[in-house]
């Protein structure tokens, strides 16, 4: 199993565990869940209502360092953390302590701290983004499709913890009961039609390569598409993936 997909597995347990602070869930980020990015430090953004992004939680973020930076970004401007809001895409750099010619605006600010690659994806509300989360990694990070989709993956994740308890699939299904009806499982809220006929063939326990012979797909894609099932499900790997798809069949038959 991906070593990303473990992580994602053990942070859904973490915030099903109990009602954690935002920085206690910032800590465990660094900690336990990027250790393998050699993270360092890490920070949520979020909209106000007179269109500036900022800050509203951090962590291991030496203040000195902050300091150095404009406060109040207007989102119209052109930072890192408003590229990735307006454009919903991830923002990745890994040229600090320059932050490149692409932020004009942060030339005059070169970077103070050891840190080599910053990351930073939206974090969206009801399909729109309303925040971000920033990485600061030690090491420099060369762009990759795995990456991007486990960071993806608990980015999605910190908005069902901000915007919607009742949304998260470590809060929906207790241990003792991981199954949704098929049909439940199908809605966009919990899986999309890829991620579905992915979760079919797992259950006809389908590698990954077979996976991506079988749907045209580069082995890659299906295995970052794997990771956001699991962490969509709460799930631990391929054997309780399977487990909830073939539970909700036997719901959905039964309902019917």
């Amino acid at each position: 199993m991906s070593i990303y997909v473990t992580r994602i597995s053990e942070f859904v347990s973490f915030l099903s565990l109990r009602n954690h602070t935002l920085e206690v869930v910032l800590s465990h980020l660094v900690h336990r869940v990027l250790v393998d990015l050699h993270a360092s430090s890490i920070f949520v953004s979020s909209l106000s209502e007179h269109n500036e992004v900022e800050m509203v939680g951090q962590f291991g973020i030496d203040p000195e360092i902050w300091q150095v930076y404009p406060e109040g970004t207007s989102v119209f401007e052109k930072y890192p953390i408003t590229d990735a809001m307006r454009n919903r895409k991830t923002v990745w750099i890994n040229t600090l302590p320059e932050w490149g010619e692409e932020y004009p605006l942060l030339e005059p600010y070169a970077f103070p701290g050891r840190e080599r690659s910053f990351i930073c994806l939206a974090i969206e509300k009801c399909a729109t983004p309303v925040a971000v989360v920033g990485i600061f990694a030690l090491p420099v990070i060369e762009i990759d499709g795995e990456i991007d989709a486990f960071l993806g993956t608990i980015a999605n994740l910190l908005s069902l913890y901000l915007f919607g308890e009742e949304q998260s699939p470590s809060k929906e299904r207790s241990s003792r009961d991981r199954s949704l009806p098929l049909r439940a499982l199908q809605t966009n809220s919990v899986l999309t039609e890829r991620q579905m006929l992915i979760l079919k063939l797992i259950s006809e326990n389908r590698t990954n390569v077979m996976i991506s012979e079988r749907l045209g797909y580069s082995e890659s894609t299906i295995r970052q598409e794997t990771i956001k099932i699991y962490a969509k499900l709460g799930c631990n790997g391929r054997e309780e993936a399977a487990d909830i798809y073939r539970e909700s069949l036997k719901e959905e038959a039964a309902a019917s």
